[in-house]
């Protein structure tokens, strides 16, 4: 958060000296959309990490963020921790992602080893808002799998910290249809609200992130030269747990949300395209369309994805290995 507080601070003073008014407004855009939410106390904004709810990488970005069945490159544990269990291998990677425009930037390094029954994984995200650090393990019965993840969040302000110990458990089961294989998937992120605890200042002593749970049905058909898949996922959270008294809670917290992707994978390349997000609980939801395009040589990959914002486009990008 420090650094991208001194990042933003940079950059409006550089507008107003240049006299790009621009570049000022954007500045003061942000700080109100990304700081001001932080300062709310848990009865009231929650959701302490809502620029992670839109989700992680290039190759879940581009789908939409319907990626919680399919999930199969190093942040799959974040996606949904019972997904690298899926085939023995082992997959390590990273991306970066200029976000809004560029106004701040998150750094993601991971990877996984997954054996017959079993797989352990790690993700590390630093941003300028926080930094998070994931540890995560899967089991495999015959068709189903389980998993959990457990995660650090560490925050940063001028004159304060906060930390968090948060919790993720997934599953996945699969059906063989001829030759194309159907998957459900859910996922249950910050599992009871993860608090966020900070030291100094007294209105902040806790927030809270969403509690997520998202649930997914996928199919993948294979081609003669590669695969084509698409999954539909369906999210109800929950910004912050309920007040005593309080009488329109989900009105209030509640987001129900619809995101759709597909990926046309044909000799080496990937088309990826969705719809992330959709809110269906409110009236005229925002149709928010991504596009992505990667590339396979060997065991090595390289994704690239794009994501328009009111606030400015999205970039992204990330390259993994199959070992």
């Amino acid at each position: 958060m420090y650094g991208f507080r001194v990042c933003t601070y940079s950059r409006w003073e550089q507008g107003l000296r240049s006299g790009s008014a621009s570049s000022a407004v954007a500045a003061l855009v942000t700080i109100l959309l990304v700081i001001l939410p932080m300062f709310a106390s848990a009865s009231e904004a929650g959701d302490a990490t809502h620029f992670l709810r839109d989700g992680l990488g290039a190759s879940g970005r581009a789908v939409g963020s319907a990626f919680v069945a399919l999930a199969d490159d190093y942040s799959a544990v974040f996606w949904n921790p019972a997904l690298p269990v899926q085939s023995p291998s082992t997959v390590v990677g990273g991306g970066l992602e200029q976000r809004n425009g560029g106004l701040f930037t998150f750094n993601i390094l991971g990877g996984w080893h997954a054996a017959d029954r079993w797989s352990g994984g790690v993700l590390v995200v630093t941003s300028d808002l926080y930094d998070i650090y994931h540890v995560a393990g899967g089991v495999r019965y015959k068709k189903a799998t389980a998993g959990l993840a457990i995660k650090s969040y560490q925050f940063g302000v001028p004159g304060d910290r906060g930390s968090g110990l948060g919790l993720d458990i997934g599953a996945r089961y699969t059906v063989r249809l001829s030759d194309a294989t159907l998957s459900f998937a859910a996922v249950s992120r910050d599992v009871g609200w993860t608090a966020i605890r900070w030291g100094a200042i007294e209105t902040l002593s806790v927030d809270r992130t969403a509690w997520v749970n998202r649930m997914a049905v996928a199919m993948e058909v294979p081609l003669k030269r590669g695969m084509w898949s698409v999954e539909v996922d369906g999210e109800l959270a929950t910004r912050r747990p309920p007040n005593v008294g309080e009488a329109e809670y989900w009105r209030q917290a509640g987001e129900l949300n619809l995101s759709l992707g597909m990926v046309l994978e044909w000799g080496g390349i990937r088309l990826r395209a969705g719809v992330q997000r959709y809110t269906l609980s409110e009236a005229g939801g925002r149709f928010r369309p991504t596009v992505g395009l990667g590339m396979v040589v060997g065991t090595l990959s390289v994704d690239l994805a794009l994501v328009p914002s009111p606030l400015g486009v999205t970039y992204l990008g990330g390259f993994q290995a199959k070992l």
